[in-house]
């Protein structure tokens, strides 16, 4: 009952996936060849949205301590909130503007490049 040779089916399939390995690997890995490119938005994105979320604890962890030393319990923490979501935004701001200057230039008002 049982053949060495394997059956018809067996080695329709295996041919199947000897040419779907030959295909696979002629083909890149990635699909649009920008890898370096996504991965630096990717980067930019976690930067500034990182920033964005560090300014809100900070403030509102400095308005708590406020309202711990001062016993205004929710006053300075509701203050220290906004200012951080202010910051946040102002950073955001900031990256988003610096993205096509390079580090440490700042643009003169009146020259063009």
């Amino acid at each position: 009952m049982s053949d060495d040779r394997p059956s018809d089916a067996l080695a329709r399939l295996s041919e199947r996936l000897d040419k779907a390995r030959a295909q696979n690997s002629e083909r890149p890995a990635s699909g649009n060849g920008n890898d370096a490119g996504s991965q630096q938005a990717l980067g930019i994105g976690f930067r500034i949205g990182i920033e964005f979320v560090v300014a809100i604890v900070v403030a509102t962890g400095l308005g708590w301590a406020f309202d711990h030393v001062l016993g205004t319990k929710p006053f300075a923490m509701i203050v220290m909130f906004f200012l951080g979501v202010a910051t946040g935004m102002l950073n955001v701001y900031r990256a988003i503007i610096g993205q096509s200057a390079a580090v440490g230039f700042r643009r003169t008002k009146g020259k063009e490049d």
